[in-house]
């Protein structure tokens, strides 16, 4: 049979209990942490999505590429790594709209924005062409 040492001192220390409290805590502080670079990887390269396709709108409304050229453009910009948006270019009545799509998992890689959001963040531009 064992016998547990049940001294005062034993039982009244507190040795230790930073530890249990630390160990308890880190994932929670971890997946912030996680959170919250995912987050910011995302903001900052939907703003970049954001940017090609103000530029290419731009430069499409000024008569400087027809359609194909300006989706090949963007695409090529606003592409991250291996993986490059869908990019919809379309001239319509004086006007012209950029569309480009990426998937979420390509811009937050840790994947913790997908529990938040949905499975792609999309951005549309639209200016109007000018005269000649």
């Amino acid at each position: 049979m064992i016998k547990f040492n049940k001294s005062p001192r034993f039982t009244k220390s507190e040795d230790g209990s930073v530890t249990i409290e630390f160990v308890l805590w880190l994932p929670l502080f971890a997946l912030l942490l996680l959170l919250a670079a995912d987050a910011t990887l995302a903001f900052m390269r939907q703003s970049q999505m954001w940017q090609v396709s103000r530029e290419t709108a731009r430069v499409v409304s000024r008569y400087g590429m027809d359609e194909q050229t300006a989706e090949a453009f963007a695409a090529s910009a606003a592409g991250m790594g291996a993986t490059t948006p869908d990019v919809d270019v379309t001239l319509q009545d004086a006007f012209v709209t950029v569309d480009m799509a990426m998937p979420l998992r390509a811009m937050a890689p840790f994947g913790i924005l997908r529990f938040v959001g949905g499975d792609e963040i999309s951005v549309r531009v639209t200016h109007a062409m000018e005269p000649i």
